[in-house]
């Protein structure tokens, strides 16, 4: 019996090439057809390109030629930065998206601008809620999340599972952290992205998932399944799976499998393996309270004792973090 899984890895050749080679080996014509309305989700966790951090724009070029190609309607969207620190608007020109879309004759979207709604639903026995765009839940009939390869201090793999927290649209989403292992698998569930593509051109090390050093691995991989996509990324970064709490939420939901073996893949996954190690900081184990405290990361992120906490962390913040947090200072909204 043929795997209903597929996944594809290949280093880049040729971008085009490599994308459309790995999109045909996921059977990817099955889930986008002549009428689909298709939405792409990228990684734009910081405004303007950076290496194994956000999104390549010259891979979303390709990507969005070769779908607009086949699909009626193409829709490529992101929400503001986290904790106001910029806008949608900002990150589409740091990546040229403007552009990029024109040419396609793709639409662009801030998910953050967007009518949404609350969904609420049970999760392995916890009830769940989560905001998330109209747009996303009625009239997508085919999510393609378009991650970088990189691990996160917190969930310590950031790949298409975690991508799509990009699509809750409120800029302080940081707020709702809690039970994040949980809401994960839901908007999973919920939004039922049925492509992944992988940038892996430049994967992060170390800090995830807006510092650490970026690692040229010239990787582009593809999967028809989320958990199997973000099973194979974290294997690819020397990563179990099965420690990944909101993988394997997801897999016990029945959203995916993280058992390889019964993946179809186009190449020895041993071939493309590196050793990642996550790197945390002082900040990011008090930051770990905020993760599981909706109350606590309110008291920190959004009172009135938050610049003077601020103030106090600003000292603590390793050199790395108070480099982007200046490079981050001309953004806030």
């Amino acid at each position: 019996k043929t795997s209903e899984y597929s996944a594809y890895l290949s280093t880049v050749g040729d971008l085009e090439s490599t994308i459309y080679e790995s999109l045909e080996f996921i059977n990817w014509k099955k889930q986008i057809k002549n009428d689909s309305n298709v939405f792409i989700k990228p990684n734009f966790t910081f405004p303007a390109y950076k290496k194994g951090i956000t999104t390549s724009p010259e891979l979303l070029k390709q990507l969005l030629a070769i779908i607009k190609n086949r699909a009626d309607e193409v829709i490529i969207g992101e929400s503001d930065g986290g904790n106001r620190s910029f806008s949608a608007t900002d990150a589409f020109k740091g990546h040229n998206m403007y552009e990029i879309c024109k040419d396609a004759g793709v639409n662009l979207v801030n998910l953050s601008k967007l009518p949404s709604e609350f969904v609420e639903e049970a999760i392995q026995g916890k009830r769940i809620k989560c905001e998330l765009p109209k747009l996303l839940l009625t009239d997508v009939d085919c999510l393609v999340s378009v991650p970088v390869l990189k691990v996160h201090v917190m969930t310590q793999v950031s790949l298409s599972i975690k991508n799509l927290w990009g699509c809750y649209p409120d800029t302080m989403r940081c707020l709702h952290h809690k039970h994040l292992d949980y809401k994960l698998p839901l908007i999973t569930k919920l939004l039922n992205p049925k492509l992944v593509v992988v940038d892996g051109t430049y994967a992060l090390d170390g800090h995830g998932p807006m510092f650490g050093t970026p690692i040229e691995m010239n990787l582009i991989y593809s999967a028809n399944n989320p958990v199997v996509a973000d099973s194979l990324g974290a294997e690819l970064m020397g990563i179990s799976p099965r420690k990944i709490k909101h993988i394997v939420i997801a897999e016990r939901e029945g959203l995916g499998t993280i058992d390889l073996q019964k993946v179809r893949l186009s190449d020895d996954l041993e071939k493309f393996k590196r050793k990642f190690n996550i790197r945390k900081t002082f900040l990011d184990r008090v930051s770990w309270l905020l993760f599981n405290s909706d109350t606590l990361a309110k008291l920190v992120m959004d009172s009135s004792f938050t610049p003077l906490i601020y103030k106090i962390a600003g000292i603590l913040r390793s050199q790395e973090e108070k480099e982007v947090k200046n490079e981050l200072k001309g953004y806030y909204i």
